[in-house]
């Protein structure tokens, strides 16, 4: 069985704008001067690595005063919610004004019986729909996620790990919405955060003990893991990092699996000298627990459809 993890470097390739310094850009202005402050001590766009430091300095304060000092929960929460404005507000009005061919996506994405990613953007809300009833199984029916339905020996299936934009949790039960009465799937997701104050299903926690523990309260999220966690066969791994900071709980997946073989697509690997090289495989071989093919990502499939735009 063919399986392939997707991380963000699809949808930077997309469009640059999906990049950490752009989202931060995004919001810059509109943050408290306690975030603004913290983004510039830690020298860092990345909303992950601060969630992170945050939560570390928590942890820290909250054991060295014996839980008498309780740190407020508010700025991870403003630096979320932010993270989740940011990325909806670069969300294209359809697929063609980054580029994008959703027909093309399909059909790469359909060479794999799975799919697995870890992005929150609409991109692949098009790319798993096909002509002719070529679809990609995403669990969810009639809008909602069934789990006595879900059966994911059918192939051809994608698994959202960490939610998305277009997914919501109602408490009862998980929607993915279309949209609907709306003129785009953008306009659809801004109604439904503005207008009806309810959040996508959106796992940004910064350390990866986090996001596992988010995964595990909620039911679709945990069905999706323990899918990874199943996988058997090849894996190709495509704009991710594995950091295991805050994706170990995917790095940990990935070792418990039965996957026999496994490429990983570098960004410029072929520019890289030996020592790099060398680096960069003994980490991933020590990282994953296996002998890790690395390819670079140009020779990928993913890199080489017409669908770059210039944004």
């Amino acid at each position: 069985m063919s399986n392939l993890l997707i991380g963000n470097g699809l949808s930077i390739s997309i469009s640059k704008k999906f990049s950490y310094t752009s989202l931060r850009e995004r919001v810059s202005g509109g943050l408290s001067p306690a975030v603004e402050r913290l983004f510039k001590q830690f020298d860092t766009d990345d909303f992950e690595h601060l969630l992170t430091k945050i939560k570390d300095a928590r942890d820290v304060i909250e054991a060295i005063t014996d839980g008498q000092v309780i740190v407020s929960q508010s700025i991870s929460d403003e630096i979320k919610s932010k993270l989740i404005e940011a990325i909806g507000g670069m969300n294209p009005r359809g697929p063609r004004d980054d580029g994008l061919d959703p027909q093309a996506l399909n059909s790469a994405l359909k060479k794999y019986s799975n799919v697995f990613t870890t992005n929150y953007d609409i991109y692949l809300y098009w790319g798993r729909k096909g002509k002719d009833g070529f679809n990609i199984n995403d669990f969810f029916f009639k809008g909602d996620f069934d789990l006595n339905r879900a059966d994911p020996n059918n192939g051809d299936s994608i698994f959202f790990l960490h939610g998305a934009l277009f997914v919501f949790d109602e408490g009862n039960k998980v929607v993915k919405i279309g949209k609907g009465e709306f003129i785009t799937l953008d306009d659809a997701i801004k109604d439904r955060i503005v207008n009806k104050n309810s959040l996508p299903l959106f796992i940004s926690e910064g350390s990866s003990q986090e996001k596992l523990s988010s995964i595990k309260k909620n039911e679709y999220l945990s069905f999706c893991y323990q899918n990874l966690r199943g996988m058997s066969g090849d894996l190709d791994i495509y704009g991710h990092g594995l950091s295991p900071d805050v994706d170990g709980h995917i790095v940990d997946a990935i070792k418990a699996s039965k996957i026999d073989d496994i490429t990983y697509y570098q960004y410029n690997l072929d520019q890289m000298n030996t020592g790099e090289v060398a680096h960069l495989q003994a980490t991933l071989n020590t990282r994953l627990g296996r002998i890790i093919k690395l390819v670079d990502s140009s020779k990928h499939e993913l890199s080489n459809w017409s669908i770059w735009g210039t944004s």
